[in-house]
């Protein structure tokens, strides 16, 4: 009996050519791997502090009396000499709000006035302060400033803090490649982790004592804001480049 010899024939079905791209594209992938693996990784802190710019002052006019028409130029009568001084010590109109309210106790009528005053000169508002108290009589109540920041000076103290840990992630990379004997080239990613912000002063180990009234300075030095911000940052890795010889010989 004669044996016939026999021939196989075999096609890539589709599950093998997706085998085979699937291992290409793993080869590819472990080749970028690779390439990345020349790159430095680093975190770093950028910390700032600012004190405020800006102090708010009410000062709060009270009458009392058994005629409303009474009350109330008694308050007025206060409340021109609040603004005339303002003006005196060229305090801008935009920065002075006034509000009146008058209301019956126990038969009498009691006015009140107030005037809230922002500085952006400290020295000014505390000059305005004294010259109230001194001038003026019981019935006039000038309160202590409140110290606070404009959103805009807020803001850009968040975006100072954020560049400043970007520089800090950038030279904690140039001085990680100088011990590899290598050079720090372009970023690959900076991502900001994290962005803390608190108020008090910005020194350590500073503290108010609870049974004594705060200063002036001290006011200041607790409305302080310190914002600490946290990146983290890859750089890529390069070879440092050897010198080339002197050139110039025979």
């Amino acid at each position: 009996m004669a044996y016939r010899p026999v021939q196989v024939f075999a096609s890539l079905a589709q599950k093998d050519r997706d085998k085979k791209a699937r291992f290409v594209d793993e080869n590819e992938d472990k080749d970028r791997r690779v390439v990345r693996k020349n790159e430095v990784e680093v975190s770093a802190t950028g910390e700032l502090s600012l004190p405020p710019d800006r102090a708010r002052v009410t000062v709060v006019v009270t009458s009392k009396k058994e005629a409303v028409l009474e009350a109330k130029t008694s308050v007025q009568r206060r409340l021109d000499y609040i603004v005339q001084v303002l003006q005196t010590h060229h305090v801008k109109e935009g920065d002075t709000q006034i509000s009146k309210v008058i209301h019956r106790v126990d038969g009498l009528y009691h006015m009140e006035g107030e005037v809230r005053v922002v500085f952006v000169d400290f020295l000014k508002c505390q000059g305005v302060c004294n010259f109230l108290v001194e001038k003026m009589d019981e019935s006039v109540v000038v309160a202590t400033p409140e110290f606070f920041h404009s959103p805009q000076r807020l803001e850009e103290l968040r975006r100072q803090a954020c560049l400043l840990a970007v520089r800090n992630a950038r030279q904690k990379a140039v001085e990680v490649a100088r011990l590899l004997r290598s050079t720090v080239g372009q970023p690959i990613s900076i991502r900001e982790e994290s962005c803390r912000e608190w108020e008090g002063p910005p020194a350590q180990g500073q503290s108010h004592d609870q049974d004594k009234p705060m200063t002036y300075q001290e006011r200041i030095a607790m409305a302080t804001v310190t914002v600490q911000a946290k990146v983290f940052a890859s750089f890529e890795l390069k070879p440092k480049e050897k010198g080339r010889a002197p050139s110039g010989g025979r």
